[in-house]
């Protein structure tokens, strides 16, 4: 597959490309445009750029949707700009040299030397305007929402709804043609974030990864995310093991087993139980003594 285009609304793309199934967005208004992730490098989003040029030349925003590397490593071609996300600067540039050094020595063990060199030299460009909460973004003639999500892929999770065009861009909560990653999730809390972001039915949901797909896809993922923390739950509670739980997972034994091992992660150790007293070493309760008062009540008065 190579990188495509394609248009899921008016003025409104998806970009697939060839590495890592991914999918970025578009979305164009009559005086600016905001660009929905770019890649994995600094020469990816010269691409993505690139190609986005051959769209518009109007001038962009960018929204990061979250903070895992391959969503916003590629934001030093876009020069400078309005980038927005959940999670602050500060964050992103601790967070993204941990994910750089990581990710730089894989390629290298993996023979992949030149793609090693391409993540090593891209500079990494931090958000400078948060989101909390929702706010609407004027494009000009066309309002754009940022969201954030709470827990659920991540800790800073944010989608790009389009109202007046039907679009939701929802990031990495929603996954096509691959199991959703629990390695930094929140595994009970993910599908209700998903079931809240797709209360307004968009007609389009286009995910980080895979094919674009409409509501009733979304749906069904949302709901193979609740049967997952329904599984954790019963874990938890002793009414399975984990293995049953591996083995009726929607997404497959090794999803399930990720979202188990993040699950117990997530999940604080019981408290030890309080020491029983030992009999023998235990004092005697002691003896109080009440006095005895001798009084009387004169009724004649």
């Amino acid at each position: 597959m190579s990188d495509r285009w394609i248009e899921v609304a008016d003025r409104v793309w998806a970009r697939r490309l060839e590495e890592l199934d991914q999918t970025l967005g578009l979305v164009v208004g009559d005086e600016c445009c905001l660009v929905i992730d770019t890649g994995i490098t600094a020469d990816a989003g010269f691409a993505y750029a690139t190609a986005i040029r051959e769209l518009t030349d109007l001038p962009w925003q960018v929204a990061y949707t979250h903070d895992h590397f391959d969503h916003w490593f590629g934001t030093a071609a876009f020069g400078e700009s309005a980038v927005w996300a959940v999670a602050d600067g500060a964050h992103y540039v601790s967070f993204g040299d941990e994910q750089r050094q990581k990710w730089v020595a894989k390629y290298r063990l993996k023979g992949r030397e030149e793609d090693a060199r391409r993540m090593a030299a891209s500079r990494l460009v931090p958000p400078n305007c948060r989101v909390q909460g929702a706010i609407g973004l004027n494009l000009g003639g066309r309002t754009v929402v940022l969201r954030q999500a709470g827990l659920a892929h991540s800790d800073n999770d944010m989608v790009v709804e389009v109202p007046d065009a039907g679009v939701l861009f929802a990031g990495d909560l929603l996954k096509q043609g691959a199991p959703p990653s629990y390695t930094s999730a929140y595994p009970i809390e993910w599908p209700q974030a998903v079931e809240y972001l797709l209360s307004w039915k968009p007609k389009v949901v286009v995910p980080g990864h895979g094919e674009p797909g409409d509501y009733w896809w979304a749906r069904a993922q949302e709901r193979d995310l609740a049967e997952v923390s329904r599984l954790c739950t019963e874990v938890a509670q002793g009414f399975l093991t984990e293995d049953e739980a591996a083995e009726h997972g929607p997404f497959g034994p090794d999803s399930m087993r990720e979202a188990i091992a993040r699950w117990k992660e997530l999940t604080p150790p019981a408290p030890e139980p309080a020491p029983r007293p030992d009999p023998a070493r235990t004092p005697p309760p002691p003896v109080v003594v009440y006095e005895v008062f001798d009084y009387q009540v004169d009724l004649t008065q």
